[in-house]
């Protein structure tokens, strides 16, 4: 392996290993503490580089036409095509804030369980992912208007999940990581939010979309 990848590798390593110990900071303070434009820092410290990873976008997922949250994208600046995340071949992380003002666990976990079963995109693939989506739907919990969750994926590592700034999930497996990356930027997710999460010109998405 050249030497660039492999120090690439590490450095990824290395940032696995402190999302799970929960020594990288998730972003900003909960939303009550600030207003709504600066929710999302333009940019989250990355260990072992000066550089932060860069947002790309933001944008506001519905369920049911309701808001659900908000949700912002963060990835390296060396990252040429933020497209490439939508495949789970790189590192990147994504925070939401809820915004109902209260949904119980079952809604809650109701929304994770269809996401994830439209998101990969058939019975086989959902069926591949099924008992480890399971356990961990089956372990999260109710929100409230502004609980930020910060989704860090890191390919090897897997997908760290860190609610109220704790990291209370780890999950594995590539099916599994890609079909919960498709929630937001697959071709079955919904084409605004997408497109304005990837930082895409949303307004030609819409016209593009509708023809």
């Amino acid at each position: 392996m050249p030497a660039p990848m492999r120090a690439e590798r590490s450095r990824l390593n290395g940032l696995a290993a402190l999302l799970g110990l929960g020594l990288l900071t998730a972003g900003p303070p909960p939303l009550s503490a600030q207003g709504e434009e600066d929710a999302f820092a333009p940019q989250i410290a990355m260990p072992g580089s000066q550089q932060g990873w860069r947002r790309v976008g933001q944008a506001t997922f519905q369920h049911y036409f309701q808001p659900y949250y908000r949700a912002a994208l963060y990835v390296s600046p060396t990252l040429r095509d933020a497209g490439e995340v939508a495949e789970a071949l790189t590192a990147y992380q994504v925070e939401i804030l809820w915004q109902p003002s209260e949904l119980g666990e079952a809604e809650v976990r109701g929304y994770w369980r269809q996401a994830l079963r439209t998101a990969a995109g058939d019975e086989d693939t959902y069926g591949r992912i099924e008992s480890k989506a399971e356990h961990w739907i089956g372990q999260l919990p109710a929100v409230h208007h502004g609980d930020r969750w910060v989704f860090s994926y890191v390919p090897d590592a897997g997908m760290t999940v860190q609610i109220g700034g704790r990291p209370v999930h780890r999950l594995v497996g590539i099916d599994l990581n890609r079909s919960l990356t498709r929630v937001w930027l697959g071709e079955r997710a919904d084409p605004e939010p997408r497109a304005a999460l990837l930082g895409l010109d949303t307004a030609a998405q819409h016209d593009a979309t509708h023809r």
